[in-house]
């Protein structure tokens, strides 16, 4: 019975997306993955939708400086943040360039708590889930 609540908890629309879209100067993301201030932390920003990261490349001028956008899926996200970015306290879920340090922090939560959420739901998602059962969303991590 405790696997059935598990599989409820996401009703379609509200589970974590299974892509997510990184600033790189490469492909292989390796040390070339674009970091933020957040208030004396680093945060990697984190968008759910490439459009989302094309705009901040441009409005934020990173394309001169050869910022690429690069789709990555949950479980390489996940090996990124305790691998190459592993000294990254946050992770700024779509920012905006011209965000302030401590703005940034609006709009991110700790690594541990972004990893927790995305692994978590890689296991607990079913396409049978009920809408009628209310959501553990990321504003709610927050």
């Amino acid at each position: 019975m405790i696997e059935d609540r598990k599989t409820d908890r996401w009703p379609p629309g509200r589970r974590p997306a299974s892509k997510w879209w990184l600033l790189a100067k490469d492909e292989n993301l390796g040390v070339g993955m674009l970091v933020a201030d957040c208030g004396g932390e680093q945060a990697l920003p984190v968008f759910s939708g490439e459009g989302e990261a094309e705009m901040f490349v441009w409005l934020g001028g990173a394309f001169e400086d050869d910022w690429r956008v690069r789709e990555t899926s949950a479980g390489e996200l996940v090996s990124i943040l305790y691998g190459p970015c592993a000294g990254v306290g946050r992770v700024a879920l779509d920012p905006s360039p011209e965000m302030a340090a401590e703005t940034i922090r609006l709009v991110s939560v700790s690594r541990e708590r972004f990893v927790s959420w995305i692994v978590d739901s890689q296991c607990s998602y079913s396409p049978k889930a009920s809408a009628g059962h209310h959501a553990r969303g990321l504003a709610r991590l927050l």
